[in-house]
């Protein structure tokens, strides 16, 4: 019989899917449609088809990050980080399998009838979200491995999903304050990898995982994480005005407090660091709808 700690089967499907990471997928959609709201309607459909696209991505990305490390020896018992079930034993690599496919078809569903409601040359855009799913853990060359997983996380968390979710709301990419606001959520989310690779730096040099904060050192992580930070708020300055830079106070107070909390965590205390920087990112993305209500 279980014991009372052990976690439920809903617990660790739950965990799968590493739900404090949900919150940047889907603040990257939000700020392209809080941008298009500020200069007009929206359509209904196409927005929820587009949150729909944003969380069963992150899911399918965190699930197959998870089985791709387990294959490769990655996620060994001395990992700090949020549980990973199949490691554990607790899922079979079968389950999980399943739960990948499962994601990816509900992402590959919304997606194909939101480039049926829009382009067709969209389907490169998704052929590319799909391929980084697995470049990022996988492939002959893995992201991840070689230091490049910052990179990927400020395009497929920035960039691809903030201006292609503009382009199916309004047509157009155009747009400079578009390329602005992209740039500054994309590097609030790198932030969330900067955490994470700081917490595993250990386990990651011994599995041969070459991230960033490996190759630069332990040390190196609170510098980058303070300058992805400052960059994001510094390329909010089209939509500055009075009041909107007085709401920016509280951001500023707890992105500084998790900063803190980052340079002076270890092990499993950094999993907290990691969540509150996830919430900074959502809260990133309420802001930058908030000082464009008020810039307009």
């Amino acid at each position: 019989m279980a014991s009372s700690s052990s976690p439920s089967r809903a617990q660790l499907w739950l965990g799968l899917t590493r739900p404090r990471t949900l919150l940047s997928g889907l603040s990257s959609v939000l700020v392209a449609l809080f941008y298009a709201l500020s200069l007009g309607s929206i359509d209904p459909l196409k927005t929820a088809l587009l949150l729909i696209v944003a969380i069963s991505a992150q899911i399918g990305s965190n699930i197959a990050n998870d089985l791709i490390d387990f294959k490769k020896g990655a996620d060994t018992d001395e990992r700090t980080g949020p549980l990973r079930p199949l490691s554990k034993g607790l899922l079979t690599e079968g389950e999980v399998r399943r739960a990948l496919y499962l994601s990816l078809g509900v992402f590959l569903a919304s997606g194909l009838t939101l480039i049926a409601l829009s382009s067709w040359w969209l389907l490169l855009v998704g052929l590319a979200v799909g391929l980084g799913i697995f470049a990022y853990s996988g492939g002959p060359y893995p992201l991840s491995y070689h230091g490049l997983g910052d990179v990927a996380v400020l395009v497929f968390f920035g960039w691809v999903p903030v201006v292609t979710s503009f382009f199916i709301l309004r047509g157009t990419i155009a747009d400079p304050t578009l390329w602005q606001l992209a740039t500054a959520i994309g590097l609030a989310s790198v932030n969330i990898l900067v955490v994470n690779n700081y917490r595993d730096a250990e386990e990651d040099r011994k599995a041969g995982k070459r991230t960033l904060i490996v190759r630069m050192g332990r040390d190196f992580a609170p510098r980058f994480y303070l300058t992805c930070g400052l960059l994001s708020l510094g390329l909010l300055y089209p939509i500055y005005s009075f009041w909107g830079m007085l709401l920016m106070l509280p951001y500023i107070v707890l992105f500084s407090a998790t900063h803190r909390h980052l340079q002076f965590a270890e092990g499993a205390e950094l999993n907290k660091t990691l969540g509150k920087t996830a919430r900074n990112v959502f809260f990133l993305a309420l802001l930058i709808g908030a000082m464009l209500l008020l810039k307009g």
